[in-house]
């Protein structure tokens, strides 16, 4: 981990808002905010469907509710208002055709576009942080995040100054030693 910029936004009681689990009733909160944010990013490709993003979201609280390792979808709210200003979305059990590695893949790292910079760069962070937490717990040895956004530079630079390799729209970070996984 990469201790100065994970101290400096480390998850706080002084922050402005508060993490948790997600439940039931938070999935329209999180679909909306897909919707009005992200949608347009992959519109144009994909076909969007809301009854499956609803569906999965749906069912990532369950699993969680039932077995924290399987994966972990987090909200982040204000504390005043109780707005959703991000969430975060992780699942483990991925696997390149060319390693036996498992990896624990980001699935959404979305936050609120009319927060400021340094308020989503604080959230963002905070989300990396609580992904690495997620996978080193369950000795995932490598964790892999991308991103569909168009401006996506200053989501990996970010992701850099976190120890994370970047190749392209990926980046990766290798969170054992090689010889724990062969």
């Amino acid at each position: 981990m990469n201790l100065p910029l994970f101290q400096k936004y480390q998850p706080s009681q002084d922050d402005q808002w508060r993490w948790d689990y997600a439940q039931y009733p938070d999935i329209e909160d999180i679909y909306s905010m897909a919707k009005t944010h992200f949608e347009c990013e992959m519109d144009p490709i994909l076909t969007i469907n809301d009854a499956a993003y609803k569906y999965a979201l749906d069912i990532s609280t369950s699993h969680q509710r039932h077995n924290l390792a399987l994966e972990q979808l987090l909200v982040c709210r204000d504390k005043v208002t109780n707005k959703l200003m991000a969430y975060s979305w992780i699942g483990r059990g991925h696997r390149t055709s060319y390693s036996n590695d498992e990896m624990a893949e980001g699935r959404m790292a979305h936050t609120d576009l009319t927060l400021t910079g340094t308020k989503r760069i604080h959230i963002l962070v905070q989300m990396l942080y609580y992904w690495e937490t997620w996978a080193r717990s369950l000795n995932i040895p490598v964790l892999v995040s991308t991103s569909i956004r168009s401006e996506q530079a200053a989501f990996l630079r970010l992701h850099e100054r976190l120890g994370f390799t970047v190749r392209g729209g990926i980046a990766y970070k290798r969170l054992t030693p090689k010889e724990e996984t062969k």
